[in-house]
């Protein structure tokens, strides 16, 4: 091979190179090239996965393994092992680190210069892979950012991130969002991935204390993203493929070295929960912090079960989502502030909806009892009581007592039922809470209601006073829709898929399609006197609680809502985010009821 033809090949291999976009093409068709060039026998591209070390291999020529583990490893890993005359290798570099090699074998050995040439060879080809790489990390930031700017509920935005990560960095072990209390002192763990087994993280609501002497650090906006590393355990034989030496590591500008008394190494050891039972231990860690207007966010966590997993170019990878994340989880967390407040101008706006509601079903039985008990009081006064009638008048007045008391029973529940975490509920209680408010207006509407619920129900896994006021707001709506009576009709089963169906259908008014493109949107109402809030907030309630909430809807004929609710599991089965904490809010208090044991009446205890 002369000057000419060396530089020639260069040339020409850079130009066909540069025409393929697919990066296992772009290896397979330049280590044909390249074998060819050489004259080699056989050959091979070797890869080696930076997260867990596994060694890919492209192979030209002759079958079968050309070169065991050990020796493409340590040649991976800049050490120098002996090699045959017959072989030729050179290491693939990608920015700071060495991915790869090129290998090439011919019985007899190659001509004196070969070697080198191979390494500027090697260096074309892995140029063109690195420009693969970056597309590919392109695509995947634009990815991140774009599902993120869809309308999603809080947790589903959580997963949308940790998911983008993956892609990203490639991690095999899981990553994290820690959003940090307001004080930040804590960071409470919102959202785990787990990459090594199948299952949910059964660590969310997790709260770590940060220690004093680590906050500063936290709070430093523009922080990079750094990546950590476990200080090696020792230097014995068997020492696990591509591990590198200490001295490297010390070396190494992006890691944490051993296990110094840096800031970084601190936090790396704060956030490493893992190496519990069957669970892996993290032994590469990558955190980022977030930040918005000077205030912490959170944190990032991204955790490899091999040491230096993560380098630079994943640092950087994640550097180019950082402020992206940090803006769409401060919107969320406003957004959920904003929904909040909406949410309990709506329970007040339904409260008073429904004392007007029910303010003549109060009537009517405040009014049979004050006739009866005067009747039965004068009688008794004047010695002419009649037993059998005076007990027909106190049947009667307990009866109109029940009722009172069914009705402010209801609106207490209501009234008490604040933002409360996902609990075991029974959903026949929750769909017959709101009933029993809302039955005498049933009757005096004209409404036929009919109640199918499937026997063997299991427990809805969510919050039974969201639930209770989602079902309100629809059963009243339906109400709304049937001024001249009509029927409604309210069934339950379970799905396949631990799922649980309830459909609430009326036979009213309808909705015209173009309205039903518009009803989830706050304030849009077609009532006089509507605020058009109760069905965004009952959209909002189902997505807090993991569901989803169709309509189907006629002129004329009816609506239909459908609501999907996941049915509850085993304790210790469940791993759902919660909801982001609104900056600044707490939850609404309950109400500042006394609480008093109920007294049995005399005489009539087993009546109640």
């Amino acid at each position: 091979m002369t000057a000419i033809e060396r530089a020639r090949f260069l040339v020409q291999t850079g130009e066909m190179l540069e025409r393929i976009d697919d990066p296992v093409k772009l290896l397979k068709t330049a280590l044909a090239q390249v074998a060819r060039f050489f004259g080699a026998e056989s050959g091979a591209i070797v890869l080696r996965d930076p997260v867990s070390g596994a060694l890919r291999a492209h192979r030209w020529g002759r079958d079968g393994v050309l070169w065991n583990d050990a020796t493409l490893n340590a040649f991976i890993d800049l050490e120098r092992p002996a090699i045959p005359p017959s072989d030729i290798l050179a290491p693939l570099v990608v920015g700071e680190r060495a991915e790869g090699l090129i290998a090439l074998r011919r019985a007899g050995g190659f001509a004196p210069g070969a070697g080198r040439f191979l390494v500027r060879v090697g260096r074309k080809v892995a140029h063109e892979a690195g420009l693969r790489e970056e597309r590919r990390v392109q695509r995947a930031v634009d990815q991140i950012k774009e599902r993120t700017l869809r309308d999603l509920r809080p947790q589903d935005l959580f997963y949308q991130i940790l998911h983008g990560l993956r892609t990203l960095t490639r991690y095999d072990h899981s990553s994290a969002l820690l959003i940090a209390e307001e004080d930040e002192g804590h960071l409470v763990l919102h959202a785990e991935q787990v990459a090594w087994t199948k299952g949910k993280s059964r660590r969310i609501g997790k709260r770590i204390r940060v220690p004093r002497e680590l906050r500063a650090g936290l709070h430093r906006p523009g922080a990079e993203p750094f990546a950590w590393s476990a200080p090696p355990r020792s230097k014995k034989k068997g020492a696990a493929p591509g591990s590198t030496p200490a001295a490297l590591l010390q070396d190494a500008p992006w890691a944490a070295r051993g296990a110094g008394k840096t800031s970084q190494d601190a936090l790396a050891q704060l956030l490493r929960w893992g190496g519990r039972g069957r669970e892996p231990q993290e032994e590469s860690l990558l955190v980022a912090t977030l930040h918005h207007d000077g205030s912490l966010l959170g944190v990032l966590k991204i955790a490899a079960q091999r040491r230096r997993a993560f380098g630079p170019p994943e640092a950087r990878a994640v550097g180019a989502v950082l402020r992206h994340v940090a803006s769409v989880i401060h919107l969320s967390r406003r957004a959920l502030s904003m929904e909040e407040r909406i949410l309990e101008a709506e329970k007040k706006h339904a409260m008073a909806d429904l004392a007007r509601a029910i303010s003549h079903d109060v009537k009517n039985a405040i009014g049979a009892i004050l006739p009866l008990a005067q009747q039965a009081r004068e009688e008794v006064q004047a010695g002419s009581s009649d037993p059998a009638v005076l007990a027909q008048d106190l049947q009667q007045i307990e009866q109109s007592a029940q009722i009172c008391q069914r009705i402010f029973d209801g609106m207490l529940q209501l009234a008490r039922s604040g933002v409360r975490p996902a609990e075991h509920a029974p959903l026949d209680k929750v769909l017959r809470g709101p009933i029993g408010i809302l039955g005498n207006r049933l009757k005096r509407s004209g409404v036929a209601l009919e109640l199918r619920l499937a026997e063997g129900l299991p427990e809805v896994k969510a919050s039974r006073g969201g639930l209770e006021q989602l079902f309100l707001n629809l059963f009243t709506n339906a109400l709304d829709a049937m001024p001249a009576g009509g029927r409604l009709q309210v069934s339950a089963r379970a799905l396949d898929g631990g799922r649980l169906e309830i459909k609430v259908a009326d036979t009213g008014t309808g909705i015209s399609p173009e309205q039903l493109k518009r009803i989830h949107e706050p304030f849009y109402t077609t009532k006089e006197e509507g605020f058009g809030l109760g069905l965004a907030i009952s959209r909002s309630i189902v997505w807090e609680n993991d569901g989803e909430m169709r309509v189907e809807s006629q002129p004329g004929r009816g609506t239909t809502f459908t609501v999907l609710l996941p049915a509850a599991r085993p304790a210790g089965e469940d791993g759902a985010a919660r909801a982001i904490p609104a900056p600044g809010s707490a939850r609404p208090a309950r109400a500042a009821v006394p609480s008093r044991p109920r007294r049995r009446a005399r005489g009539r205890g087993k009546r109640r």
